[in-house]
């Protein structure tokens, strides 16, 4: 367990936005980190792309909790794959902030959060869990796919979320107040109303009064341009016009997997840029193949589609690249 004692996390400075994330932002716009890692800090990814809208949310959310101007924490909401949890991970590795992540499930009970009592050399200790530990630290706590856990459980973080202490009944009643820094961070594929869609099972509608503790940020999926620049970065042995085709794919999925932008039966996959990453990575795996395209494509993703679903994609595969399907 790392105390908030630890003399890292006083030793506080400040970062140009422009050069640490690598987007366009005026030299004098700063943003508070510390100057070494914490063993807590995840891994820095020097590839990875931010996306200046999101960046923003996400870095005037951690301005205000540093100065202390709010409590509330920061629920992401969006598709599948789209960047919501990367994004917090590599805002945390720039500015060397602790985080620690806990993927939600339906069982997980705010009591798994806070922690239990086990028996160490005949005596009975209790084991901070995550939340404690984030509070004790000043950490961020990034709970993911949130909107599958029980409402009524998550109702035990607001006393957190309006910067009071948590009380462990569990540790003889004792209070653990938020060092600064501490910040509960949320990603789900809804805003707390459920999923309309059908694609998420186990999702469940929130409790308003938890949510009316966020920000919500809504993390679409990245523009075709910035698609782009991301395959070519990371592929740059994959042909400019293989990677132009691979995205245009993508977005034309996107846009028929939702029903208001087409007259035709809405399709049910998605196209993450996740899976579109995999995409063009297998593609290069399977060049010799026949149909390459199509070949990874379907190790990718629509092997996993409805066979009409999978058929329809590969349909759009054909028109927009010309490579056949088989």
């Amino acid at each position: 367990m790392f105390q908030s004692t630890d003399r890292r996390l006083s030793q506080s400075t400040e970062f140009p936005v422009s050069t640490t994330f690598g987007i366009a932002a005026p030299a004098n716009i700063r943003v508070q980190g510390f100057a070494a890692p914490h063993p807590l800090t995840p891994p820095l990814d020097p590839a990875y792309r931010f996306r200046a809208a999101l960046l923003s949310d996400v870095l005037r959310w951690h301005r205000g909790l540093s100065a202390g101007e709010h409590h509330d924490g920061l629920w992401l909401t969006g598709p599948m794959g789209s960047g919501k949890s990367s994004v917090i991970r590599q805002v945390a590795a720039r500015l060397n902030l602790p985080l620690i992540e806990v993927n939600a499930k339906a069982r997980l009970e705010v009591a798994d959060l806070i922690g239990y009592r086990t028996v160490l050399g005949g005596d009975i200790l209790f084991q901070d869990g995550p939340l404690t530990q984030a509070l004790r630290v000043g950490a961020w706590l990034l709970l993911n796919e949130v909107d599958l856990m029980d409402p009524g459980e998550l109702a035990g973080l607001n006393t957190v979320l309006d910067g009071g202490p948590l009380v462990m009944a569990e540790n003889g009643g004792e209070g653990v107040h938020p060092a600064p820094g501490f910040g509960l961070l949320c990603t789900a594929n809804s805003a707390g109303h459920g999923d309309r869609s059908g694609l998420y099972a186990g999702v469940r509608r929130m409790n308003g009064a938890l949510l009316d503790r966020f920000w919500v940020v809504d993390v679409g999926y990245p523009t075709v341009d910035e698609e782009q620049a991301l395959l070519a970065q990371q592929f740059p042995s994959l042909p400019a016009p293989v990677r132009e085709w691979m995205v245009a794919v993508a977005h034309e999925v996107r846009r028929l997997s939702t029903p208001e932008e087409t007259d035709a039966q809405a399709l049910d996959l998605p196209f993450s840029t996740r899976a579109l990453v995999r995409w063009a990575y297998l593609t290069l795996q399977f060049k010799g193949a026949p149909s390459p395209l199509h070949h990874a494509l379907k190790r990718a993703l629509t092997a996993r589609a409805e066979p009409e679903t999978a058929e329809a994609i590969h349909q759009i595969v054909q028109r927009i690249t010309g490579e056949s399907h088989a």
